[in-house]
């Protein structure tokens, strides 16, 4: 596993900032643009944002999984609102992952090599990952999420309707906050087609058996 703080935009820079506790550099000398998956976000998409308001930026968690990356690695993020720079615009504080095939997440990075503004939001963003409570929704979706198997396909925590990308998502988020997916909702791609299959077999024998019916009273 190899994982980076993505450090908060506040200075507007051409250039976003990763950290490994020891050094800081570029992001792009992380993850070459070249590589950047279709979709993939370093912040919280503004759809999150808008359904939230400001009074919920704190709780919202955005992560997102893209397995089979760059050969047989895993790709995965989570970001949180950082606060404004001094424009007003949001700024996020994030993480960045490089798994193996069968690795997870641990989230172990150390808030205190972050600038000092933002270790306040690193401090909070690890506790919330840590924690093992069942009352944060936001954190329990990217724990989830880490969890999806391999072959599951790009994946958010919370389901996303302006994304030009489709992801599989286990949550979405409602005027109460994240509410998890129904099953029907949920049901794998393989599943809706059996199901399918299984809906057309039984419409066929029906007809026939109708038409049957049919025949002897006739």
């Amino acid at each position: 596993m190899r994982a980076w703080w993505v450090l908060p935009n506040r200075d507007q820079r051409d250039d976003l900032l990763a950290s490994d506790g020891k050094t800081t550099l570029p992001l792009r000398k992380v993850l070459d643009p070249r590589l950047r998956p279709d979709g993939f976000s370093h912040g919280v998409p503004t759809e999150l944002l808008a359904k939230c308001g400001p009074e919920g930026f704190a709780q919202i968690l955005f992560a997102q999984r893209f397995s089979g990356w760059d050969g047989d690695k895993v790709l995965f993020s989570v970001a949180t609102p950082a606060g404004t720079d001094s424009s007003g615009r949001v700024v996020y504080l994030g993480l960045l992952f490089i798994l193996g095939p069968h690795e997870r997440p641990r989230f172990e990075l150390d808030e205190a090599a972050l600038p000092e503004e933002d270790r306040a939001y690193g401090r909070v963003l690890i506790r919330r990952m840590r924690g093992a409570g069942g009352g944060d929704a936001w954190a329990q979706s990217v724990r989830e999420l880490s969890e999806l198997p391999a072959d599951s396909g790009p994946a958010t925590n919370v389901a996303l309707e302006r994304s030009v990308v489709r992801f599989h998502s286990l949550y979405a988020l409602g005027t109460g906050g994240l509410i998890r997916k129904t099953f029907i909702g949920r049901i794998p791609r393989i599943g809706a087609i059996t199901l399918a299959i299984l809906l057309a077999v039984v419409g066929a024998w029906l007809a026939v058996r109708t038409g049957v019916m049919t025949w002897h009273f006739s």
